[in-house]
């Protein structure tokens, strides 16, 4: 077995030279060509890189690859590829489909709501939305949001449009509290969710990243309505209100809510007058950051641990209160979760 792995390992390093200086002819040279890279990617970055035989890997997801009829065909070996390293956030967009690892708890229609199943149907939960209840709650529906243009131009205008329907709502009327719905964020680009966020959580540090030792890789911050990964502007809205710290805020968390849903619920850990209402999230507080491959590729792919401003680990998001099911979409002041959410507000001093 180990002549069969160094055989096509030793392949491997050829058609790599060959790629030095002439694009892929073939299919199995293009099989190749993008397996390396990949390949090349996880074993730099990859949160638990170091305790991967990276040589049995490589050689084992050759072997799959290779046996595939076409490219596109190929790129299923990444689920199988995932799964042997044990990377269940990690996942990649092709053309044509995406692939995951199939690692993760399973969800079933027996852990929603009705209510909820008929909004994920008709995808209508999927839509960022602002709007006022009972006069004066506000409510922000913040879906996930898998965003493919990545240009800095791109984040901004969508970062602001959603910061500039939050603010306008809160100039036109009096808010005594602000609801933000997570039960169908499932992920997507944090930065420009909590960034549009600014006005409910201003110039502070909103989460951390670290190894898997625990160390320090990154401090993300917003400032000045920008939100800052290490040095790094991501992204930013120009400021139009002082944003206000001290306003009560509910979060509604449930089991779809993963990855940057759970990054906004760790932003929120450590402001004053803040709530979490719902159900357990799903568990995917690990940080993905996304690479370019070849063909149209990208991955995103698993480097650290988040953590709050206090380098504090979840492993879920659990609410502050339970409330399990009762969702009420088409009529939100009937919704358990927003009535314990209002009846919060009530609490708090002015």
């Amino acid at each position: 077995m180990k002549s069969i792995f160094k055989g096509i390992l030793f392949s491997l390093l050829l058609i790599t030279n060959v790629y030095g200086q002439d694009k892929p002819k073939t299919i199995k040279d293009s099989i190749a060509f993008f397996y390396n890279d990949l390949l090349n990617n996880l074993e730099s970055k990859y949160l638990n890189r170091k305790e991967i035989d990276w040589d049995n890997i490589k050689a084992y997801t050759l072997k799959n690859a290779f046996e595939a009829k076409d490219f596109e065909t190929s790129l299923k070996t990444t689920t199988k590829l995932f799964d042997t390293i044990g990377c269940n956030h990690c996942e990649l967009f092709a053309e044509k489909d995406s692939y995951k690892s199939t690692l993760n708890t399973p969800l079933s229609q027996d852990d929603f709501s009705i209510e909820f199943l008929r909004a994920l149907e008709n995808e209508t939960g999927f839509n960022f939305d602002v709007k006022l209840i009972n006069k004066n709650i506000g409510y922000i529906n913040m879906p996930g949001m898998l965003l493919i243009n990545l240009s800095q131009d791109s984040l901004n205008l969508k970062t602001q449009k959603m910061y500039d329907k939050i603010v306008e709502l809160k100039k036109k009327e009096t808010i005594k509290g602000w609801v933000i719905d997570l039960r169908f964020n499932i992920g997507g680009n944090a930065y420009v969710m909590l960034a549009a966020l600014y006005n409910l959580l201003g110039d502070n540090i909103v989460y951390n990243s670290v190894d898997i030792n625990g160390a320090k890789i990154n401090t993300n911050r917003l400032e000045n309505g920008g939100f800052y990964s290490g040095k790094i502007l991501k992204t930013k809205v120009n400021i139009s209100t002082p944003p206000d710290l001290q306003i009560p805020v509910a979060l509604i968390i449930g089991k779809m809510t993963g990855s940057a849903g759970e990054d906004i619920a760790v932003a929120f850990k450590n402001r004053k007058n803040v709530i979490f209402i719902g159900e357990k999230s799903y568990g995917f507080l690990t940080g993905n950051d996304v690479f370019e491959l070849p063909f149209n590729t990208k991955i995103a792919l698993t480097m650290s641990y988040i953590v709050d401003v206090n380098n504090k680990y979840r492993e879920y998001i659990i609410p502050d209160i339970e409330v399990i099911k009762k969702d009420n979409f088409k009529d939100l002041a009937k919704d358990e979760k927003i009535i314990r959410a209002i009846a919060f507000f009530e609490t708090v001093k002015e």
